[in-house]
């Protein structure tokens, strides 16, 4: 079964209100604040990485795990995840997007700055 967790919000006396959000492995960790510059900052990465791809058919599958991501970011109670078919070069293509999501979204390290 997969873990999904919407708009759970956790607060710290020395951080204010985190947005927090799990599904799978990908994490939002990030100060509520935060959230809007984090989702610009992934788009764009994540559309640059898309269109870096030279196969049509790797682009297609890029956007569309991109959009999948994008849907997690802002809470979407049923994502429709795309799959990868045993494809190598989707999964690598998911793998990429995953660990810029992470990137993005996966700031636990602004708690231990703020608590200090």
């Amino acid at each position: 079964m997969i873990e999904y967790q919407v708009d759970k919000e956790s607060r710290d006396a020395s951080s204010g209100t985190r947005l927090v959000r799990r599904k799978r492995q990908l994490c939002i960790d990030l100060p509520a604040s935060s959230f809007e510059t984090a989702y610009v900052n992934f788009n764009e990465a994540a559309e640059a990485f898309a269109m870096s791809l030279s196969d049509s058919k790797h682009r297609k599958f890029a956007h569309q795990y991109f959009e999948y991501l994008q849907d997690i970011a802002r809470g979407s109670q049923q994502p429709t995840r795309p799959h990868a078919n045993g494809n190598p070069n989707s999964r690598l293509i998911i793998v990429e997007l995953e660990r810029l999501f992470n990137c993005h979204f996966f700031r636990p390290e602004h708690l231990r700055s703020l608590a200090s």
